[in-house]
């Protein structure tokens, strides 16, 4: 009986000593940064697509206040104002479209 005891306790031990040996096995201590890593700190300059785009806003703000005071005989108010706001949106989700992407210029129209 005291033989039985004794394994029975060397075994738990065992199973226990092992466990708590595999679950620390590939944990790191994230204490300090690797020193074979590099961090790197990039800032998108925005000033040339900011440009383009108010270049193309001020442009098409002219047109659309040159086109309502000397309207298109071939469109009508309201068609020149739903094209006028479809321009707006195209114009914005360009802007939007080239932000995201970090570009230099507006993408190009009718995309």
């Amino acid at each position: 009986m005291y033989v039985q005891r004794t394994l029975q306790i060397a075994t738990v031990l065992a199973a226990f000593t092992t466990f708590a040996a595999c679950s620390s096995y590939g944990h790191e201590r994230r204490d300090q940064p690797d020193p074979n890593s590099v961090a790197v700190a990039v800032q998108w300059d925005s000033g040339p697509l900011d440009q383009d785009y108010h270049r193309q806003r001020v442009e098409m703000d002219t047109r659309h206040t040159q086109e309502i005071a000397s309207p298109r005989a071939d469109e009508s108010s309201d068609q020149r104002t739903q094209r006028h706001a479809t321009e707006n949106k195209d114009l914005e989700r360009r802007y939007s479209d080239g932000k995201s992407s970090h570009a230099k210029n507006l993408p190009p129209a009718g995309r």
